[in-house]
């Protein structure tokens, strides 16, 4: 690895890869003895009008008359060879029920990740640029406004403005086609990704100020670089630094985010799919779930991290 990688790269993926175990083995723990101990699975999957023997049979069939430890060891064990446990609801095997669920949330939560960049960028390194005029004062109070209102309630609005109303986007669903699918996709895109999008020009804008102001930025300008080589080129890549890692830092707020928006656009991903496993107490899929999310999460932190180490050595050094 230390051929391939660049000096103290490898160190730093080595300890943050080992930190994410960690934290995915912790998350795992801590969520699957709270959903064996929030009710009884039985009852909501066979109804409560199912017999004391047939809720005693099904608990006897997935293991749930065993100890929780053992419980616990068993899953363990399974996940350690890929397999997620059945669902209780469908009686189809998790991994099978995941990933007909995780390309429809991949697709929406990458739209969003994209659109919070899109806007994100341009709008603070415009706002930099534009620093103390209307549109520098007015952006940033709508970028406020922007991390101040809570998906649900974005939501709801874009739905009864742009769907309902105006008639620009549909009310929800997925759509039949691969450019149905982006297009039933960019409203609850667009609703996750305004207050990444309000985070990122915020801090794009900071940077951008700071780091125009640099020397090495003047003597871009005293050579006779055109505007946009000087602000592209050089500005711009310095300032990106802090936004690499907040890339990182924003996968768990889309997750977050995803659940919300999904149910408020009805839209078949990951995020609905927790939502019915807790109403019907579906363990296996719950936990699937968390476990699909939290290596999720961690990944993303890592590359996250493996961006900022190649673009600024001084993290490789601080690594080794």
């Amino acid at each position: 690895m230390k051929g391939l990688l660049p000096p103290g790269l490898a160190q730093l993926l080595v300890r943050r890869t080992l930190a994410g175990l960690v934290i995915v083995f912790a998350v795992t723990s801590a969520v699957f003895f709270l959903a064996i101990g929030i009710g009884d699975p039985a009852t909501a999957t066979l109804g409560a009008n199912a017999s004391p023997e047939a809720r005693e049979a099904f608990r006897h069939e997935h293991g749930l008359d065993r100890p929780k430890l053992d419980q616990y060891g068993s899953y363990l064990l399974g996940v350690a060879q890929g397999d997620l446990g059945r669902s209780y609801r469908d009686d189809q095997p998790v991994t099978q029920v995941i990933l007909w669920r995780l390309p429809r949330t991949v697709l929406l939560t990458g739209l969003a990740m994209l659109l919070q960049l899109l806007f994100g960028l341009t709008l603070g390194t415009l706002a930099a640029l534009r620093r103390n005029t209307w549109f520098d004062t007015g952006f940033m109070g709508l970028a406020f406004l922007g991390i101040s209102v809570p998906v649900y309630v974005s939501g709801h609005v874009f739905v009864m403005v742009f769907a309902f109303r105006l008639g620009w986007f549909p009310i929800g669903g997925y759509g039949v086609s691969a450019l149905d699918h982006v297009y039933h996709a960019l409203l609850p895109a667009l609703t996750m990704a305004i207050a990444g999008a309000s985070t990122i020009a915020r801090i794009m804008r900071s940077e951008m100020i700071d780091t125009l102001g640099n020397d090495y930025v003047r003597t871009a300008r005293a050579k006779g670089l055109s505007a946009s080589r000087v602000v592209l080129h050089h500005a711009a890549r310095n300032a990106m630094l802090p936004i690499v890692t907040l890339i990182g830092l924003r996968i768990p707020f889309l997750v977050a985010g995803a659940i919300i928006t999904e149910t408020i656009f009805n839209w078949p991903g990951m995020g609905r799919l927790v939502i019915e496993a807790i109403r019907n107490l579906d363990v296996p899929v719950i936990m699937g779930v968390v476990v699909i999310t939290a290596v999720s999460v961690q990944v993303g932190n890592i590359a996250a991290d493996i961006g900022v180490a190649m673009l600024d050595p001084r993290v490789r050094l601080r690594g080794s």
